[in-house]
């Protein structure tokens, strides 16, 4: 599909049958998807932990920030699109045509993956149109290209941007900057999720922020190589800074070819069309600062408009629940979704979904290369999707992978490596106590049992799900206690007995790994009750279902169209790009 991009409109196939998907292709080609129970990961969990700590009102990177006036910043990017009527108010007005923005959130995994998506991204497509039955609109890449949060995986550092956003999206690039005119520009605005906020914004600041001075001049050659640093090099390469007093080089800005950064800060709005207002808000890693909440208060005072197209790091509504950082987020930036007309666009959960809520439409769209989540199973008593992508069918079809796949290592190994600090102990204190290792089993087993229940997070959690949660984690607690005693079954069938230290060492190494299934096994239970989303999937880490939304804001403001387009298998030879849903949010009756 790459090589047709931008080249001619391409057509998406029809929406997909919500149903199981056989073998899905796995990227090759370095770097691959993140292993996140993997040790390579592991620091970007330490440095989560490290962000969280230190992001508090004395230290944030939002300080440096200098948030742009709205219609200064409406008319610097209308300057950059080529405005008929500068003069005008809203960004639509100025260019005197309808708008074309492109939406994507949770970007850099997958090196390969995030080159399928960017394909999607910079082609022309043949969209129906939402006001004539049976034609067309033929819309080209979007002037606007937009990231919802999570630029890259585990931590977007520069480093990670650059190998996962940045190498990836000027390939699909080159292959179509034949087809603009020459000088042609385009804007690049964005919002930091979580995963920007543990690298304290510095690889966000050096692609999205405005460039200034030596820099605002500079015409970067696209970069089409990663580079070959590892990270245990780089860490031996800050050692060696540090000691010396140096300082590690980094690229002083990040460039995708032909779009331009304009924002100077992490949050933004502007006047976007006639009677709608965009709002886009940071949230990480905490709230809605104060300095944002007086900034958006202000612009609306002025404005007294009531529609708006909101854009959030995380949705208001996740797995077609209220989510409690969405709904504060609401809550601070003083929105009336329930009465007023609102469109709210997110990412942070890596599916699409698309919700209406009493007056407003909630889409997410975390499609932008990441690791899949599923679609909300058990979702009895909780407003209806509209919208999903992948469906529940295709969800349950694939929750029976996770077990396998943390048991055999494919998901990491930390998993494992519990187990023996769990398992050990008690089989060493058995051994010790009884010289056997079916009584040492039981002691493994009472200290499992106790463990995982403690491992269960109730705190948050309304008090029937507390409940639920409770008896799931019993009932996996017991399950894991019984392992080492169920390990060293076969070897007292088989009469295989070496000696008490020796028969510890095999039935450790067998109940590692069935621990390890049985963990898998829990993740996947709570998905299917509906109890826990995300951490099975993210244990799956699947490269499928990505996508995009192609935006049409109209120029009279009276609707904003909404296109979402992608593959169900990214990476496969045959894969088809499908129009996964469209839509029409409308602010007025």
């Amino acid at each position: 599909m790459g090589s047709k991009a931008g080249r001619e409109a391409l057509r998406p196939e029809p929406p997909p049958e919500d149903r199981p998907h056989g073998y899905f292709v796995r990227g090759s080609h370095a770097p691959r998807g993140i292993v996140w129970y993997g040790f390579r990961s592991f620091w970007g969990h330490a440095q989560h932990f490290i962000a969280s700590a230190i992001a508090t009102e004395d230290i944030d990177s939002r300080d440096w920030m200098h948030a742009d006036d709205p219609r200064t910043l409406a008319s610097d990017i209308a300057a950059l699109l080529s405005a008929s009527n500068p003069g005008k108010d809203s960004l639509t007005e100025k260019l005197d045509r309808d708008l074309i923005v492109d939406y994507l959130a949770d970007t850099g995994d997958d090196v390969s993956v995030a080159e399928a998506v960017a394909d999607l991204v910079f082609a022309r497509w043949m969209l129906p149109d939402p006001e004539r039955p049976g034609e067309t609109l033929d819309l080209g890449r979007g002037e606007l290209l937009v990231f919802g949060g999570d630029t890259a995986y585990p931590v977007a550092t520069a480093a990670e941007i650059h190998a996962r956003v940045i190498v990836p999206f000027n390939r699909a690039l080159s292959k179509v900057r034949d087809l603009d005119p020459p000088g042609t520009r385009r804007v690049i605005l964005g919002i930091p999720g979580n995963h920007d906020w543990y690298d304290g914004l510095d690889g966000f600041g050096r692609l999205f922020r405005r460039r200034f001075g030596e820099h605002a001049l500079e015409q970067e050659e696209p970069t089409l190589a990663a580079g070959r640093e590892t990270r245990l090099e780089h860490v031996v390469q800050f050692v060696e800074k540090f000691v010396v007093g140096g300082q590690v080089d980094k690229q002083k800005t990040l460039s995708l070819e032909g779009y331009v950064p304009v924002q100077q800060a992490s949050y933004f709005a502007l006047p976007l069309a006639p009677g709608i207002d965009w709002l886009a808000a940071d949230r990480q890693l905490r709230h809605v600062d104060y300095r944002q909440r007086k900034f958006f208060a202000m612009w609306r005072e002025q404005r007294f408009r009531q529609h708006l197209l909101v854009m959030l790091p995380d949705p208001v509504y996740a797995f077609q629940e209220p989510s409690h950082t969405g709904v504060e987020s609401a809550r601070a930036l003083e929105l009336d979704l329930k009465n007023v007309p609102h469109l709210v666009l997110s990412g942070d959960v890596h599916h699409y979904e698309r919700l209406q809520v009493d007056a407003s439409l909630h889409v997410t769209a975390g499609g932008g290369g990441a690791f899949l989540h599923p679609a909300r199973l058990s979702a009895e008593g909780l407003p209806k999707a509209s919208a999903q992508f992948p469906g529940p069918v295709a969800t349950r079809a694939l929750l029976w992978r996770v077990p396998f796949r943390v048991m055999f290592g494919r998901a990491g190994f930390i998993p494992h490596v519990v187990m023996l600090c769990l398992f050990a102990p008690a089989l060493e204190i058995g051994v010790r106590l009884f010289g056997d290792a079916d009584q040492a089993s039981l002691v493994a087993g009472v200290v499992a049992a106790l463990v995982l229940a403690l491992l269960a997070d109730i705190r948050n959690r309304p008090r029937a799900k507390a409940v639920r949660v409770s008896i799931l984690a019993a009932v996996a607690g017991a399950a894991m206690g019984v392992v080492p005693t169920l390990a060293s079954v076969p070897f007292t069938m088989l009469h295989v007995h070496v000696g008490p230290r020796a028969d510890m060492m095999l039935t450790l190494l067998v109940a590692t790994f069935v621990g390890a299934f049985v963990f898998g096994a829990y993740l996947a239970a709570l998905t299917a009750l509906g109890l826990e989303n995300t951490q099975a999937f993210t244990a799956l880490g699947h490269p499928g279902y990505k996508h995009f939304l192609r935006l049409r804001v109209r120029r009279d403001g009276s609707a904003i169209d909404g296109f979402c387009i992608g593959l169900v298998d990214p990476l496969a030879k045959d894969a088809k790009p499908v129009l996964v849903d469209s839509w029409t949010w409308r602010p007025r009756a």
